[in-house]
């Protein structure tokens, strides 16, 4: 049975990439797929061969916004900067998001609604009208199951009493928001110290033209030199508040990349063209505003990443072990689970070009990374394909595995 399924994603960069493992099988199950976003989108929407529907505004470009938020950053932490993205922020813009897509599911209801966990106003949009829906994990879950009671919850409450009906004497405890049951496309317990209430761990799928070998950058590669892969997100480099950071920090790994005998790629965004007449960067350290990632993770002996959740599972993929360092966001966190797992190592964002030079060296000349990697890969293979039709069934009460009874099993399984 073919359904009618409404995806949408929020004005992050990669994050209609991080969505593949729903909008993927979707397709190859011959559903009807809508992806509904900003419009910085629409060419993403065609690459995959779904429908495009304008929801929500580019807000995150904003540069007023993006210095603001990278000046809390800067100077209270990434503890602080969490509570204010995705606390005060996030919020701020759901209502927008709400009432485009109340018009348009409105008008053409879907059969399901897969929401990235970020997207507050499409959650609140399905809740009103009443639409099965389930929340997609794009590596921000763990961050907002963190900050959901205490920040993110009394936040929406404002929202959520102007769009939900009013029952006299209901109490706010009755309408208050919460987090919708959540798809993750990794085992639950990689990153999440306490599991949301609903979750389920399926399997990870990439697009097509993301895996393809062609287009690796044109590099003077020695076969007896290590493959060093370098990328610290397309996030932080596209935030101008953050640049010069970020920038300093390509800056000290580029010079310890240079003190140890490698080749190396290192893919920077819009920073490529001030990074790649550093002195030292020639034929066998090669500067690109962009790599295939996934593909070059099969041939890259170590991957330098910001940690964040796509980059880390492309590596795991890949078998390739990481040097994490996270920036903001989830990466910190991300950074510290792989590396108390054994898949690489993490060092602080604000670590010297000798700190990392050495952490390169230890990483290039341990081979025990190899069997943790080995282990992770054949688990996150063994993840269950997505069926949409079943978790349309279970979110409607239809016929099927109950949600919650597949997550006790599911939870108790990681916890083994």
């Amino acid at each position: 049975m073919s359904l009618r399924i409404a995806i949408t994603a929020e004005p992050i960069p990669s994050h209609v990439s991080a969505l593949d493992y729903v909008t993927c099988p979707a397709l190859e199950q011959g559903h009807r797929v809508t992806l509904h976003a900003p419009v910085m989108f629409r060419r993403e929407a065609r690459r995959r061969g779904v429908r495009f529907s304008v929801a929500g505004t580019d807000w995150t470009c904003d540069p007023a916004l993006q210095r603001a938020a990278s000046e809390v950053w800067k100077r209270y932490g990434n503890a602080t900067f969490n509570r204010y993205a995705f606390g005060r922020l996030w919020p701020r813009q759901a209502g927008v998001k709400a009432r485009h897509l109340l018009t348009a599911w409105g008008r053409k209801r879907p059969d399901l609604v897969i929401a990235e966990c970020s997207d507050l106003g499409a959650h609140l949009a399905a809740r009103v009208l009443g639409l099965p829906l389930v929340a997609a994990d794009n590596g921000l879950g763990p961050v907002l199951v963190d900050l959901w009671d205490a920040h993110i919850a009394p936040a929406l409450l404002p929202l959520y009493r102007r769009y939900e009906p009013q029952v006299p004497g209901a109490e706010d405890a009755q309408r208050a928001p919460t987090l919708p049951p959540m798809l993750t496309p990794a085992p639950v317990h990689w990153f999440y110290g306490t599991p949301p209430p609903a979750v389920r761990a399926v399997r990870r799928t990439l697009a097509g033209f993301r895996t393809a070998r062609s287009g690796l950058p044109d590099v003077s590669l020695r076969p007896s030199r290590p493959l060093v892969y370098v990328s610290l997100g397309t996030l932080t480099t596209a935030m101008s508040g953050l640049r010069t950071a970020v920038e300093d920090v390509y800056r000290e790994v580029v010079a310890a990349l240079l003190a140890i005998d490698c080749d190396a790629i290192v893919s920077a965004g819009d920073l490529a063209p001030h990074l790649a007449h550093l002195p030292g960067v020639g034929p066998h350290i090669k500067v690109v505003a962009h790599a295939p990632q996934p593909a070059l993770l099969h041939r890259a002996d170590l991957f330098v990443t910001h940690a964040g959740r796509a980059s880390l599972l492309d590596a795991v993929q890949g078998a390739t072990p990481v040097l994490a360092l996270g920036v903001l966001g989830d990466q910190p966190g991300n950074a510290a689970a792989f590396a108390r797992r054994g898949l690489g190592r993490a060092l602080d964002v604000t670590a010297g070009r000798g700190e990392i030079a050495d952490a390169l060296t230890a990483l290039l000349d341990a081979p025990c990374h190899a069997a943790a990697l080995c282990v992770a890969r054949a688990e996150l293979s063994r993840l269950p394909p997505l069926n949409l039709t079943d978790i349309r069934d279970s979110l409607s009460g239809r016929p099927g595995v109950p949600w919650a009874g597949w997550v006790e099993e599911v939870c108790g399984a990681d916890n083994e």
